[in-house]
C-alpha cells in the first residue's frame, strides 16, 4: 500500500490522499532480480514505473547494437516519463540490483495528472532536473581525459546509489558497466582505477570499488565545478 510505503521520496506522495489510495489499488509492484529488463527499446509504452527499492540503468543502443548507459535511477525515481501515451520506448531499462518497481498504467497516470497539479508539477521538475544533469554530463565528458571521465562516472554512480553513507560509498558495478556510462572501454576504466588506488583515492575489495572520500575525488574535478555541483 502506498500510504504505508517507507519510500518518502516517491513522486506519487505528491497526490492527494484519495488519489494515493486509488493509485495504490491499481498499481502492480513486481520484484525484479539483478540484470532483469523492466522494458525494452521499441516496446509499447503502457504506463510509467516508480522505483520503490533498487537501482536501474537506462540504456540505448547505437546502429551497431552497442549498448550505452544513458542515465542511472534509484529509489524515488520515475522511469518511462520520456514517453507517455501510445508511443514506443526509444530506450530500455535494466535493474542493477534486486529491485521493487511499481507500475502505473497510462489511463490512471493521465487521470492523476489532471486531478493532482502538485503531482504533475513535481514530475515535470523531476524530468527537468534529469535532463539538465544529462546535458551537463554529456558536455563535460566531451572535454575530459580518460581519468577525469572515470572519476566523474564514479561520482555519478555514487550520487545515484542507495548505499551511499556520508562521504563514502561502495560501487558494485563492473568495469564494463562503468565504461558504458562514460562512453569508454573496460580496459581504460581498469587502468584508471588502478592509478586511483595507488594514489589512495579509492580501494577495491574483490570486484567492489570502495570510495572512502568522495570530497577528495570531487577535488580532482574542481575545474569542472558545474559537473560536481548539480
Amino acid at each position: 500500500m502506498c500510504l504505508e510505503c517507507c519510500n518518502q521520496s516517491c513522486l506519487i506522495n505528491n497526490c492527494t490522499l484519495d488519489w494515493i489510495e486509488k493509485i495504490s489499488s491499481k498499481k502492480n509492484t513486481p520484484h525484479y532480480p539483478k540484470n532483469q529488463f523492466i522494458f525494452f527499446e521499441g516496446s509499447l509504452v503502457m504506463g510509467a514505473y516508480f522505483i520503490k527499492r533498487g537501482q536501474v540503468k537506462i540504456i540505448s543502443s547505437n546502429i551497431n547494437g552497442k549498448e550505452q548507459t544513458v542515465r542511472l535511477a534509484k529509489e524515488g525515481h520515475m522511469l518511462g516519463h520520456t514517453a507517455f501515451g501510445l508511443e514506443k520506448y526509444s530506450i530500455g531499462a535494466v535493474t542493477l540490483s534486486e529491485s521493487e518497481i511499481c507500475f502505473v498504467d497510462n489511463r490512471t497516470l493521465q487521470e492523476a495528472f489532471l486531478e493532482n497539479p502538485k503531482f504533475t508539477i513535481e514530475v515535470m521538475r523531476f524530468y527537468s532536473r534529469e535532463l539538465r544533469k544529462s546535458e551537463i554530463r554529456t558536455k563535460c565528458l566531451a572535454m575530459m581525459n580518460n581519468e577525469e571521465k572515470v572519476i566523474l562516472g564514479l561520482l555519478y554512480i555514487a550520487e545515484t546509489s542507495n548505499d551511499q553513507n556520508s562521504n563514502q560509498t561502495k560501487i558494485y558495478l563492473s568495469r564494463q558497466e562503468i565504461a558504458q556510462i562514460i562512453g569508454t572501454n573496460s580496459e581504460q576504466v581498469s587502468r584508471v582505477i588502478s592509478n586511483l588506488r595507488k594514489d589512495k583515492l579509492l580501494d577495491t575489495e574483490d570486484r567492489t570499488i570502495v570510495l572512502h572520500d568522495l570530497e577528495a575525488l570531487k577535488a580532482t574535478l574542481s575545474h569542472y565545478c558545474i559537473a560536481i555541483e548539480y
